[in-house]
């Protein structure tokens, strides 16, 4: 083999010049700044003037030795002027200073990707290299790659087996009820007010939580994605017109068919729904087909810190799409998503209700029914273990006055109900007897899912085989923005 050192060695040296070069230009203007200082800045702190006795030039009718007169001396004004236009050009460089070392920072994390691109390449020829280990898309997919890609993958908790993918996520709770949608699946949180559901690998969903960790996290479901065989294709878009004055013809997404279902424990059950029966199609009065995916595996851009190639999906968050977004990893291969008319199927998604208990006591399963003002707590659930309440619990509803009222739950069936206006939206909680002891709740415990991308079909359970659509539909659906848009975000 042929030795690299000589190559590294010269890297690492213009690597090394180049910082060099940089730190010089900024002491440059460091300098800049001290060059532009007034010499009124020596002037004295108290500007107030006082009488002096008359020089001797003065009282001889001559100038004193210097050429000046008290009338030259710098007024309180001029000083103040003085004071602020060095403010302002202290202001006006360190901004120029700053956005300088911003850019040097910028330009030197490329440089050393760059380095460290080509160090991998030597290293390993045909193994994916850059800040995003990517191969590229024209190149072969070695056995080099899909170990890398593996092994990304599976430190986000992102499983890959031949023909199928799992990673955790969340439901987001906040989609409105009455308008078209946009994404099933981004990162947290991204357009959290139009997805339906939240990516988030092992990463736990609290206050510790922020963007900055998730990154990477979509790049390693594409990554899975393409460790089980999944072929990519193409973001939809559009061609031009076959005739002239025609409209440009829509081409669909390319790339392999996801089924992509969803598992989740709830009310002590396990339960798998096929995501394409969480969406309705105003177009068809129906649920989209359960092949109405494709892995178009996004676009390939830029990374502007990096300057190394990247998937615009990581840069978006948007994993999968209801409407025409070529940066997502998966889109709809149907017409009907130009109208972006499409709406959740409230009937069929969980609407959950899990209270946590103060002092790790554990959580409550209940269901809120917001339209009837109740909520039902149905049982206690701790260590993985699900137990009946045995005593009424109490609803705690807080008052404009500081004080709180207490209503006890009725028996309903085999749990306990309470019909309160505050449960729409009010500040309440219930208190619940653990062992004897009476737990207030702290809040609500997010239903955290399973995602799965499959070769094929997905099999439902429980509340996944029940009827996809409610008797009649709603005759007031989303009209939408009934055009097409071009293609990329918006």
């Amino acid at each position: 083999m042929t030795d690299r050192s000589p190559w590294l060695v010269a890297l690492a040296t213009a690597n090394l010049v180049f910082l060099a070069a940089a730190a010089w230009f900024v002491r440059g203007r460091l300098a800049a700044v001290e060059d532009r200082l007034p010499a009124a800045a020596a002037a004295p702190a108290n500007p107030t003037p006082t009488k002096a006795p008359p020089a001797r030039g003065d009282r001889d009718g001559t100038k004193p030795a210097g050429g000046g007169s008290a009338e030259d001396a710098p007024t309180t004004a001029d000083l103040a002027k003085r004071i602020q236009k060095l403010s302002d050009d202290a202001y006006d460089n360190y901004s120029e200073v700053m956005n300088d070392l911003h850019e040097l920072k910028r330009v030197t994390k490329q440089t050393s990707a760059a380095v460290r691109r080509i160090a991998q390449g030597l290293a390993s020829p045909g193994a994916p290299v850059g800040s995003w280990n990517l191969r590229p898309l024209d190149g072969a997919l070695t056995p080099e790659t899909i170990a890398a890609y593996k092994k990304d993958a599976e430190a986000w908790g992102v499983t890959a087996t031949p023909g199928h993918v799992e990673v955790r996520g969340v439901l987001n709770m906040s989609p409105w009820t009455t308008m078209p949608i946009e994404y099933f699946l981004t990162r947290w949180p991204e357009s959290g007010h139009e997805t339906l559901l939240h990516v988030l690998g092992p990463a736990p969903l609290d206050d510790t939580l922020s963007t900055d960790k998730l990154r990477g996290l979509v790049t390693a479901v594409y990554k899975g994605l393409v460790v089980a065989g999944f072929q990519q294709g193409e973001g939809a878009g559009y061609a031009e017109p076959t005739e002239k004055g025609g409209k440009p013809r829509w081409i669909p997404p390319k790339g392999d068919v996801v089924y992509l279902g969803v598992r989740y424990a709830l009310h002590g059950e396990m339960h798998v729904a096929r995501a394409t029966d969480w969406v309705v199609d105003p177009s068809s009065r129906s649920v989209l087909p359960e092949d109405a995916f494709r892995f178009s595996g996004s676009r390939r851009q830029e990374d502007f810190e990096t300057g190394d190639e990247q998937v615009s999906a990581e840069a978006s968050g948007v994993v999968v799409s209801v409407y025409m977004d070529p940066n997502s990893l998966i889109e709809i291969a149907l017409a009907s998503v130009l109208e972006d008319r499409y709406q959740y199927n409230h009937v069929r998604i969980p609407k959950p209700a899990i209270l946590l208990l103060a002092d790790k006591a554990g959580v409550v399963d209940a269901v809120r029914e917001r339209a009837r003002n109740a909520v039902r707590l149905l049982a206690l659930e701790r260590d993985g273990k699900r137990t009946p309440i045995a005593t009424a619990p109490v609803l705690l509803v807080a008052r404009e006055d500081g004080k709180v009222d207490e209503t006890p739950f009725t028996r309903a069936g085999d749990g306990w109900e309470s019909t309160n206006p505050a449960l729409a939206k009010g500040d309440w909680r219930i208190r619940v007897d653990v062992d004897g002891k009476p737990v207030e709740s702290v809040g609500f415990q997010p239903l955290y899912v399973d995602l799965i991308f499959s070769k094929t079909p997905i099999v439902v359970q429980g509340d996944g085989a029940l009827p996809v659509l409610p008797p009649e539909l709603p005759a007031d659906m989303p009209t939408g923005t009934g055009s097409a848009r071009p293609p990329g975000p918006r």
